[in-house]
């Protein structure tokens, strides 16, 4: 009998053991490549800037369109645990009047489509008073003045939600149902 075929063969450490759990292992937490490779590719498929000190210019990222285009069902749901919810109150920058300066405004979350959340405007300007597609919302700690504040139901901003600020503020519940009402009976929303 040759001794090359009684000595065990040493195991190839490239290819895995025939166990389940080392197939496993090695199929997802093996890797070819230098770390730096590694993070580059987890940044870009995060859309992480790979730039560390990339400028950011600001864009209106918002889109307005019509309430009724978007009709579905509304429900209060605010949560602050890192999602923003409908019912909750953001800050984004929003471009008022086409080739205006870009504002922070206050916006009502109603709703979400994957990642672009859904929003109604929040405005102090006492004109709306009698325009019958604002409503008025009382005071709260989306203003500034301290005054009545009113909610534009006849157009929808659509914002990216990494595009917004967070604050910790909810619409009181009530006032919540009283928007989701309007919206139900004149833009067709469930």
């Amino acid at each position: 009998m040759s001794e090359a075929a009684s000595s065990p063969r040493p195991e190839d450490p490239a290819r895995p053991e025939e166990n389940p759990w080392s197939r496993f292992i090695h199929r997802y937490f093996s890797h070819r490549g230098s770390l730096s490779e590694g993070l580059d590719k987890l940044n870009s498929q995060l859309g992480l800037n790979t730039q560390p000190f990339a400028a950011q210019l600001q864009t209106d990222t918002t889109v307005k369109t019509p309430t009724a285009n978007h009709a579905r069902s509304v429900m209060y749901a605010p949560d602050m645990d890192g999602q923003a919810d409908p019912g909750e109150v953001v800050w984004v920058d929003i471009r008022p009047r086409r080739g205006g300066e870009m504002e922070s405004r206050a916006v009502l979350i109603i709703g979400r489509n994957g990642h672009t959340l859904l929003t109604l405007l929040i405005s102090e300007n006492k004109d709306h008073l009698s325009e019958d597609n604002w409503l008025p919302i009382g005071s709260g700690p989306w203003e500034n003045r301290g005054g009545e504040s009113w909610i534009r139901l006849d157009k929808l901003i659509e914002v990216p939600e990494s595009q917004i600020l967070r604050r910790g503020v909810s619409m009181p519940e009530r006032r919540f149902d009283r928007i989701s009402a309007r919206l139900r009976n004149d833009y067709g929303w469930r």
